[in-house]
């Protein structure tokens, strides 16, 4: 095990230490794990993290050690609604807010489409269609009319990109969240 001297500022040296005292361990300790849940979440890529990031990193933190601490004390906690896919869909949700499509099946369709791309990786047009059309084929005459409703909004709206003919994936880099620049979702 290697050996480091670290600087922190005061709010950082207050939040170590009183973890470590909840938690009755070392301030090593507390910065091993912290350190290591955000490798583990993806939140830290070393060659790209910006000291600028550091305080979105924080709260990511201390968010996972308050679901820590609630499931240690058998309480019941949604852990789904607070993971950083579920967050980023609701960011990338509240991108169409005060924007075109306007109608809800058609946002809800391209929400979907973006959840489908961050979970399943790139998927083909005819796919696309195909997981959509049970839910919001109904809105239109047939599938491809529902499809270019859809896909129409897709220049306007940061997040889903089409990577070649009939080909698309989600950009999880282009929405405004505090988790871009995460390339690598965990899509269990």
């Amino acid at each position: 095990m290697q050996r480091f001297s670290v600087s922190v500022d005061d709010e950082l040296e207050n939040w170590i230490n009183n973890m470590a005292d909840e938690r009755g361990v070392s301030k090593a300790k507390v910065i091993r794990d912290a350190i290591e849940t955000a490798r583990l979440t993806g939140l830290v890529r070393s060659d790209d993290i910006e000291p600028a990031d550091a305080e979105p990193l924080l709260d990511r933190i201390e968010s996972l050690e308050t679901r820590v601490k609630a499931l240690e004390a058998g309480q019941n906690y949604d852990d789904s609604a607070d993971s950083p896919r579920e967050s980023l869909v609701s960011n990338f949700e509240r991108q169409l807010h005060g924007q075109p499509p306007e109608e809800d099946h058609v946002k809800e369709a391209v929400v979907q489409v973006f959840s489908l791309l961050l979970s399943e990786g790139q998927l083909s047009t005819g796919d696309l269609k195909d997981r959509l059309s049970d839910e919001f084929e109904s809105h239109y005459r047939n599938k491809d009319s529902m499809w270019q409703s859809v896909q129409r909004h897709f220049d306007e709206i940061p997040g889903i990109q089409k990577v070649g003919r009939g080909e698309w994936k989600a950009d999880p880099d282009a929405v405004d969240d505090e988790f871009s620049g995460l390339t690598e979702w965990d899509s269990s």
